[in-house]
């Protein structure tokens, strides 16, 4: 009975703290004031629905850009053991993206991340944790996908 009242009190105290801390999601759209449409996608199609969820919280009023997404996703073998089986791997997304306004083309970047990880018999932990490194690039992408489309409102001013 005391443990739990224990975490209770634990739990209400940390929840004060994070609200009062000044904490928010880092993409919440609130400081944005544009906008950004995706017109046309190809490539990898599960890199460019994690784009395209990512970018759904700009929400912004001022302007409105349109993006073409172009991206491929590759897994290299870095290294192998003695056995020849992989040991090092390497995850690289490459990705082309274009933002324009009224037709008109503003920004036509090609990027690439990557990241390597070490090889685990447990196929079930390696797919999670290649998931989790594809999420951390695709928010490093989509980093600086708003970061152009915030250096070209600061341009309009």
């Amino acid at each position: 009975m005391i443990k739990k009242a224990f975490y209770s009190v634990s739990l209400l105290i940390l929840l004060f703290l994070l609200n009062g801390c000044g904490f928010k999601p880092i993409l919440t759209g609130s400081d944005y004031n544009f906008s950004i449409k995706i017109d046309s996608m190809s490539g990898n199609g599960e890199i460019n629905s994690k784009i395209e969820n990512k970018l759904k919280v700009l929400d912004g009023t001022k302007k409105l850009f349109n993006l073409s997404l172009n991206s491929r996703e590759t897994k290299n073998v870095l290294s192998k053991d003695s056995k020849g089986d992989p040991n090092i791997l390497e995850l690289v997304i490459n990705l082309n993206y274009k933002l324009s306004t009224n037709g008109k083309i503003l920004v036509n970047k090609s990027l690439t991340q990557r990241s390597s990880y070490n090889n685990i018999s447990d196929k079930f932990e390696l797919s999670k944790s290649e998931d989790i490194l594809k999420d951390n690039l695709v928010e490093n992408l989509v980093s600086d996908i708003i970061n152009s489309a915030t250096n070209l409102m600061i341009d309009d001013n």
